[in-house]
């Protein structure tokens, strides 16, 4: 069972834990070139941990929006290394070392396999340079604490799985770039996540049938990454029209593009669906700066 739910009453900054109770808040849920939404950033919040998952180039706006910033959140997880998702963790490392009153390092959840190639082709850019010891640059430990998931298997996947307080995170790979990849080894590093083998969150993904159908075995409901054009490296709302409706009734659709409540733009007269994703046999769009309570 889950509820859609107000945040932020009466000006009130969205708070960081829960009375137990899983919820999950979308910051954005636009695609990464969005003017009319935030990104696809995401915390996770349970008891008294929580987690954003993904801080893109508006990420610390997007915290603004319901009264929080970038050293109010102390634990990060970065699914790939496009700017509308990982965009924002310069700001969170600089505030974080230089500004914040905090001795606490954030924390980040992150596999080993992808924890040099953030760094190394992202991130140190703009942060390594910035003090050196005894002719050392800086590393991404001196900005976060590591947490390592333990590689797994599920469902006959490979994937990573952390225990973050009362939540198991397990994060798996998606096929996303580029888009002449036909298998997760020819693909970048990009991830999905599997909350309390409850709540499922697609990533950035090309369509793949055969990863909804996989996990919908475990998942209450799941959120889809979702694009009203064919082509290119996302899921679009003509290929999830071809799952099977068990499945869409599990589905919120996110990531979509700023065209998303006109229909008249991207649907054609020759399309068996109507553009509204209820009547479509979806759950619906997802909604930026809700909660999701699940009991």
């Amino acid at each position: 069972m889950h509820k859609i739910n107000e945040i932020c009453k009466d000006g009130k900054s969205l708070p960081l834990s829960t009375e137990g109770n899983l919820r999950v808040v979308f910051l954005g849920v636009g695609s990464a070139f969005t003017k009319r939404n935030r990104q696809s950033n995401f915390l996770i919040i349970q008891e008294d941990h929580h987690v954003l998952v993904d801080c893109g180039t508006l990420g610390s706006l997007a915290l603004d929006d319901v009264g929080l910033s970038v050293s109010e959140v102390q634990c990060y997880l970065p699914t790939h290394s496009h700017a509308d998702h990982i965009g924002g963790f310069e700001e969170v490392a600089l505030v974080n070392r230089y500004l914040s009153n905090s001795s606490n390092k954030p924390k980040m959840v992150i596999p080993k396999d992808y924890q040099d190639l953030l760094w190394t082709k992202s991130l140190a850019g703009g942060l390594e340079f910035c003090e050196v010891s005894q002719g050392q640059p800086l590393e991404l430990t001196d900005f976060f604490e590591i947490l390592c998931p333990k590689q797994m298997e599920l469902l006959g996947k490979k994937v990573w799985s952390y225990k973050h307080g009362p939540m198991e995170l397990i994060l798996m790979r998606s096929l996303h770039i580029p888009d002449s990849a036909i298998s997760i080894d020819d693909a970048q590093w990009c991830t999905g996540v599997l909350v309390n083998r409850r709540v499922w969150i697609s990533g950035d993904t090309m369509f793949d049938k055969e990863y909804p159908n996989q996990f919908s075995r475990v998942s209450e409901v799941m959120f889809h990454d979702c694009q009203m054009f064919q082509g290119g490296v996302h899921a679009s709302y003509h290929e999830l029209m071809t799952l099977p409706n068990e499945i869409r009734s599990k589905i919120y659709l996110y990531h979509y593009n700023d065209n998303w409540d006109k229909p008249k733009t991207w649907v054609k007269d020759s399309d068996n669906f109507t553009g509204d994703p209820i009547k479509d046999g979806f759950l619906g769009w997802a909604n930026q700066q809700v909660a999701y309570d699940f009991e």
